[in-house]
């Protein structure tokens, strides 16, 4: 049948098509007014499901919630089925150095973090970005640590050195001055110049966090007032006088050379712990407890560490890092030393048996994984393992995600009676087909996340992976 206007209408067929067609792809990101609807908001206090409910935001803080369909203007999303859970934190990464941002930006928002606990790099990279991160759509919320201070010579890249008490001050105040959110501290640090830091810290008003160095002990720690303990170093060597003798002789045999990974995986110190018993440790889990220190165990990066020759899930993400991380990684898989792996292997099924006991102590622990230039420890990807080796270490699902979502908001000093998710609270949201508070393998079923005002569908999501592999092919180590 001709049709009727002439040659214009099949400009018009064709024009639908068209429209039609660009309709169906998928929809960038954008910042701008949203509402959606239909999702079962997931309490992470205590597992409470509230469900067919609307969350509508505007900018990064949630306008109104109440039963769908709720009204408000701008885009709108079905989440018919879906389940809403805060934006989760990783609360141990070194991304802004060596070009790391611009490919964990990406996979960080593509497996729903929204914030990270930055735990050191470059000063001058740590003060610029403070400032970038405000204008980048990509960059997570970032609580920002200084760079590491440690003992004299420096071994880490982006580390400030500190050999006395005098000197430590005088750094403090200058690290205190330049506006980081904490201090942190590292293994070879004297106990004279931890003094220094730790007092001066103190009366500052800047938490202390990092590392329990090689010549202390995690009481002497506890008592000088530190925040937070990262790897959980010498954490299961202090349960035995023991074995904190042998690393704090090892430390002074050759200070110079000392580190809390090659000390851990030593043969002495795994003979020493041959036969730990996690009852010792109930003494230290109390007073770790009541004074609230907080842990972060990054058991995957300890995982990763001792098991060089990567599973295949492990190889098939190798493009997700820079090309110099690979040459690395692979470089360290041939010059492995099995002896100190299978040490390494023993600390941490250790550590592993730890983490249900400090919980039930009330221990506060946060998840972290040391996303950085770590072995086979990928930005994203790692947060999910380090929350499923929770699990298998005896904390519930709703446990393990607490301490990515609550647990870190806490820390902060969020006030822990009042919900995430709320009117007036950052729109920093994650939506799952099914509940990791129920399953924490549901954390594999991520169908959007919501950060800096914008709402990343799964399309969205699965094309910030793609731009995290181009991004990692021109990026340094």
């Amino acid at each position: 049948m001709p049709y009727c206007g002439g040659k214009k209408e099949p400009m018009k067929f064709l024009g639908t098509i068209v429209l039609t067609l660009l309709a169906m792809l998928p929809r960038p990101a954008v910042a701008e007014p949203t509402t959606i609807d239909h999702v079962t908001i997931v309490d992470v206090a205590d597992g409470t499901r509230v469900p067919n409910q609307s969350i509508n935001f505007d900018g990064d803080r949630i306008n109104a919630i109440g039963p769908s369909p709720l009204r408000g203007p701008g885009r709108r999303v079905d989440g018919t089925g879906l389940f809403v859970l805060p934006g989760l934190w990783d609360m141990h990464v070194h991304s802004h150095r060596e070009r790391r941002w611009t490919y964990h930006y990406p996979l960080l928002r593509a497996f729903g973090i929204t914030g990270v606990r930055d735990a050191g790099t470059h000063l001058a990279s740590a003060l610029a970005f403070r400032a970038r991160t405000k204008d980048d759509p990509l960059a997570p919320r970032v609580i920002w640590g200084s760079p590491i201070v440690d003992g004299a010579p420096q071994v880490n890249s982006f580390g400030l050195s500190t050999e006395d008490e005098p000197s430590a001050r005088h750094l403090v105040r200058e690290l205190h001055r330049q506006g980081f959110d904490f201090l942190k501290v590292y293994d070879r640090l004297s106990p004279g110049a931890y003094h220094g830091l730790t007092s001066e810290a103190r009366r500052l008003g800047m938490p202390i966090e990092g590392h329990v160095p090689l010549a202390l002990s995690p009481d002497l720690v506890i008592a000088s007032g530190q925040r937070l303990i990262d790897h959980l170093t010498l954490i299961a060597e202090g349960c035995s006088p023991r074995t904190l003798s042998v690393v704090n002789r090892k430390n002074a045999e050759d200070p110079r050379e000392s580190d809390s990974l090659s000390i851990l995986m030593s043969n002495e110190v795994a003979s020493a712990m041959m036969n730990f018993d996690i009852r010792t440790c109930k003494p230290l889990f109390d007073r770790l407890a009541r004074k609230r220190v907080w842990q972060v165990p990054t058991f995957v990066q300890l995982e990763t560490f001792v098991s060089p020759t990567a599973p295949p899930d492990w190889q098939a993400r190798r493009d997700y890092v820079s090309p110099g991380l690979q040459a690395d990684w692979e470089k360290s898989v041939k010059e492995a030393d099995p002896v100190a792996l299978a040490n390494g292997r023993k600390i941490l099924d250790i550590q592993l048996s730890m983490l249900k006991p400090m919980a039930d102590a009330g221990v506060p622990i946060l998840a972290g994984t040391d996303s950085s230039s770590e072995m086979w420890v990928f930005a994203g990807f790692s947060l999910h393992r380090e929350l499923e080796l929770f699990v298998e270490a005896g904390l519930s699902p709703l446990q393990a995600i607490q301490t990515a979502t609550l647990n870190p908001r806490i820390y902060a000093g969020h006030d822990r009676g009042k919900p995430l998710i709320r009117p007036g609270e950052r729109a920093d949201l994650v939506l799952f087909a099914a509940d990791p508070t129920a399953d924490i393998g549901s954390l594999a079923t991520i169908r959007g996340v919501v950060a800096r005002g914008m709402y990343h569908d799964r399309a969205s999501l699965d094309a910030l992976l793609v731009d995290a592999k181009r991004r990692a092919k021109t990026a340094g180590k």
